[in-house]
């Protein structure tokens, strides 16, 4: 999947919730070791959530706070940055050339201390929409000017409130099990099965009871960890989405994203995760064959095939793993 997809991916979710059907890799693959919990794992039949915080990389769900990123509360302008990326929900509705038009008016209102005023995005709104024709976009534009003042409201500060609390507590309360798409890349091998010596389980995750709880990793350079700005985009996304009674789909996966975004260098593990209670060991998708690396010892080796005639998956031992 592109990193396109995989936001459609999650889009579709979001809007689908309950009726949501997995339509992600069906064969999905997990890189272990043998440690002291390898046949526990397989006897009781679990994946184990790793919390958030022991993730390999450091800055993930890592969450930050500043309102100035939102908007100057001096002058109590917009911040062009934040403008440009709720703007960019209209991409889709209109072409290239127009969406660079729209660049050059938000640019061109922009005050000397990078800050769009209220008034002044009012004013260029009726430019903003000879340029997406087939959408209304004045309810869009009046949610954007309304930001400070809707950040003061009572019942958003309470959600505000509670989503900061998640986002805070993310690296200690969420856990997630580390899945790829691939079974055979070296380096996974190298460094997660302890140089070869350990395995590669196939999980056939089609008809998994909590398949739903699967979600691709996006992997870009830029990862946006400031909390705030993870909220406001969520919640105008759901208004946008309201207003435009569903002409707009916008994109919903901004929170999630603090747990489901990597730095491009993670590319090559081609990740899905599971997600759900830090430390909770959740019921096993089932097991359709284990790989065991080429230094895998042989009373591992024995101890995995009495498993794999227990369980009944396949064992497949090669040189080349």
């Amino acid at each position: 999947m592109t990193n396109e997809e995989k936001v459609q991916y999650l889009n579709d979710f979001f809007n689908q919730k309950e009726s949501f059907i997995y339509h992600g890799p069906r064969p999905l693959f997990k890189y272990r070791p043998f440690d002291k919990f390898a046949f526990d794992m397989l006897e009781k039949g679990y994946v184990y959530l790793c919390p958030a915080k022991n993730l390999d990389d450091p800055t993930e769900c890592d969450v930050s706070f500043d309102l100035q990123d939102v908007f100057d509360i001096k002058s109590g302008g917009l911040k062009r940055k934040c403008v440009e990326q709720i703007v960019e929900q209209l991409r889709p509705y209109t072409t290239s050339e127009n969406y660079e038009r729209a660049q050059a008016i938000l640019h061109g209102i922009q005050n000397r201390d990078g800050t769009v005023r209220p008034n002044y995005l009012l004013d260029a709104s009726f430019e903003l929409q000879d340029l997406v024709p087939n959408t209304d976009i004045a309810p869009f534009v009046n949610w954007i000017v309304g930001i400070p003042q809707k950040l003061e409201d009572p019942d958003i500060k309470q959600q505000i409130e509670k989503l900061f609390a998640i986002g805070y507590n993310a690296k200690n309360e969420t856990g997630i099990c580390s899945l790829s798409e691939l079974k055979d890349n070296p380096y996974m091998w190298e460094n997660y099965t302890d140089n070869y010596s350990g395995y590669c389980i196939e999980y056939d995750v089609s008809d998994y009871e909590f398949n739903s709880a699967i979600f691709p990793v996006v992997y870009q350079d830029d990862r946006n960890t400031n909390i705030l700005e993870q909220i406001v985009y969520n919640f105008i996304g759901q208004m946008i989405f309201g207003f435009s009674n569903g002409q707009i789909d916008a994109d919903k996966s901004q929170f999630l994203r603090l747990f489901l975004t990597k730095n491009t260098k993670w590319a090559y593990q081609k990740e899905w995760r599971i997600i759900g209670g830090a430390k909770e060991n959740l019921l096993s998708p089932k097991i359709k064959a284990v790989y065991l690396g080429k230094n895998c010892s042989e009373q591992n080796k024995i101890k995995m095939q009495q498993f794999a005639y227990k369980i009944g998956f396949y064992l497949i031992n090669s040189n080349l793993l």
